[in-house]
């Protein structure tokens, strides 16, 4: 298994591999440049030529190379279109290898951090930095879709997401599959889609309800309309070559032309423009889903076929891929229908919209109904992807053993835990909750308290999710969450921030109907140490017997008095040694602190020392 800094060295080696890449196509695309202004050229010299030229014989070669000449042309711009889309994609897989070296260095600016979904009153996500910068959110997020990225955030937001110790453990098969080192340039070329702007699933979701309410008539679809627009359009033609051979007057071929444009227009205008109005949504949207969707259904090799959760993805999507197909070029020709004359040679030449409202009315009553579940389909893998470049990422990270709720109902049993944002610099502890039972945990300030009180937390949340775990050996049971750690006052609504501690009290009474494991960091720490003291200890044992285990840090040591009177009640502690300086272990011990720093660090600043 590969070592955090090979695999950062592994994906610095890569883009500096596509940084040579790109230096041949952005060569190639010059002399496709070049090519394409020499055929150009080449066309309007043998069409100049035509008109001089004194023979027929000449004349005809003259129009024979400028034909080669205008053929040459669209082949070598279909290939600098195609060169252009490689350079594109390689660019973005460049910029994704920058990304995870970045973010393997410290440096999670580029993901999105979920700003968004902050919420100071849910249960525990405010108080474990789930969301915002720096947050767990960013250092996972590599999804390209916005539904992925709302998946994502639903699965951190909650404990409860999968059923049983069972779906969790299929989770974390379906992760640890997707995670393999041979997937790595699949997985990057999946997060290069969505590395320049995410795609607005939210947005196609958004506009299937308009998709459904366009309903054809029934003689704009079958093939009826088809064979009346084949009719019409050799027709059109046909009265072209007549009128060149003055069989016909040049007025047939015209009123011809005019006919079919109006005859689209009058038959089939209002369901082109009610189309448009969505495909106008949908037309930076659907090119880079059905990239995502290609690479998807192109995943067949035993691990994905023997992994339910990937299989059953990976074939929704393959039963859909064509329908996407079909939405994808039906938006791309709407919008090429903005451009007026495309419109107009289309639909008088070709009756292109017929065959158009036709191809919608085909997809609509195929595919319309099932474009939700595949949208779901593809944001699961999308959330799949991130948990998985997570879990390569972090060689060093466990994986948790999940006890069934028959087994048992609150235990945390860690060995070797540590607090995933710390690295390699993270001291490890060792530490077991029991059901039923509280933990007094008491420090000095900076002794380690409130980011062991969140490693225990952030672990538990990752466990719930079937993604790897930072700790030596982790075996949970499946039971609910809240902590109350960084309650903040609301001037703005008259909240004090006692009384803001006060409402968080009130929303866990409310919230513990389960077992539930309380993490909570100086209880009242709004009022004065008397009456903190008094009211910390009358809610500790109102909630002895409630389905809870709890943990507590404190620095208020007449607080651990309480092992005394309750065998439910544990003290462990975060000791500092006060030398010369004050060294700090971050180690957790059974036992209550005894050292302080408050006093020993402002003695230091009030003799002119560095703390």
């Amino acid at each position: 298994m590969k070592t955090g800094e090979q695999i950062k060295q592994g994906y610095h080696e890569q883009a500096e591999a596509i940084a040579a890449q790109l230096g041949q196509l952005h060569a190639r695309s010059r002399g496709f440049v070049t090519g394409e202004i020499a055929s150009f050229l080449g066309f309007v010299a043998f069409i100049a030529f035509i008109t001089i030229s004194d023979t027929e014989l000449l004349k005809l070669a003259e129009g024979l190379l400028a034909a080669a000449m205008a053929v040459l042309y669209i082949v070598i711009r279909n290939k600098d279109v195609k060169n252009s889309e490689r350079i594109t994609e390689a660019e973005q897989r460049q910029q994704v290898y920058k990304n995870e070296v970045a973010a393997l260095s410290g440096n999670f600016s580029s993901f999105d951090d979920g700003e968004r979904y902050i919420d100071p009153h849910h249960p525990f996500t405010f108080d474990m930095d789930i969301f915002g910068k720096d947050s767990l959110y960013q250092r996972i997020n590599r999804t390209v879709t916005t539904r992925g990225a709302d998946r994502l955030a639903e699965c951190l937001s909650r404990v409860d997401i999968h059923k049983n110790a069972r779906e969790i453990d299929d989770y974390r098969n379906a992760i640890n599959t997707l995670a393999a080192e041979d997937d790595t340039d699949w997985r990057i070329r999946f997060i290069s889609s969505g590395v320049s702007t995410k795609i607005e699933t939210n947005a196609i979701l958004l506009s299937l309800p308009e998709l459904q309410r366009i309903v054809i008539p029934g003689i704009l679809h079958g093939k009826g309309i088809k064979i009346l627009a084949c009719i019409l359009s050799a027709g059109a033609f046909v009265s072209i070559i007549a009128a060149v051979y003055r069989l016909v007057s040049p007025m047939l071929p015209i009123t011809w032309i005019l006919v079919n444009f109006f005859l689209v227009a009058g038959m089939a205008g209002k369901y082109l423009n009610a189309m448009l109005a969505v495909g106008n949504r949908l037309h930076n949207e659907m090119q880079p889903l059905m990239r995502v969707v290609r690479l998807i259904t192109a995943m067949d090799r035993d691990g994905i076929r023997n992994i339910e959760i990937l299989a059953r993805d990976v074939n929704t999507l393959r039963e859909a891929a064509d329908s996407f197909e079909i939405l994808t070029d039906i938006v791309e020709t709407l919008i090429l229908r903005t451009n007026d004359a495309y419109k107009f040679f289309a639909d008088a030449f070709c009756l292109r919209g017929f065959f158009l409202v036709e191809k919608f009315s085909h997809w609509r009553t195929l595919a319309s109904a099932n474009l939700t579940q595949w949208i779901e389909a593809v944001s699961e893998m999308d959330m799949l992807v991130s948990m998985a470049q997570m879990r390569y990422n972090h060689p060093e990270a466990g994986a948790a053993t999940i006890k069934s709720e028959e087994e048992v109902t609150i235990l945390y049993e860690a060995n070797g835990l540590w607090h995933p944002f710390l690295g390699t610099k993270a001291v490890r502890n060792d530490f077991t909750i029991r059901d039923g039972n509280f933990y007094i945990i008491t420090g000095a300030n900076m002794a380690g308290k409130s980011t062991f009180l969140r490693a225990i937390g952030v672990n538990y949340i990752l466990a719930m999710n079937g993604m790897p775990v930072f700790a030596e050996h982790l075996c949970v049971s499946c039971f609910k969450l809240f902590s109350s750690m960084r309650t903040s006052d609301d001037l703005s609504h008259g909240v004090s921030y006692f009384n803001a501690e006060l409402k968080r009290l009130e929303q866990l009474l409310d919230y513990i109907k389960q077992p539930t494991l309380l993490i909570l960091d100086e209880i009242l720490k709004g009022t004065n140490s008397l009456d903190k003291l008094n009211g910390s200890r009358l809610f500790l044992h109102a909630i002895a017997h409630k389905p809870v285990a709890g943990l507590i840090a404190t620095h208020d040591l007449e607080l651990s008095k309480m092992e005394q009177e309750n065998t439910r009640f544990h003290n462990w502690c975060f000791e500092i040694a006060l030398e010369t300086n004050v060294a700090y272990p971050y180690k957790i011990t059974q036992g209550v602190a005894r050292n302080q720093n408050a006093t020993f660090l402002l003695e230091k600043i009030l003799n002119g020392q560095r703390p």
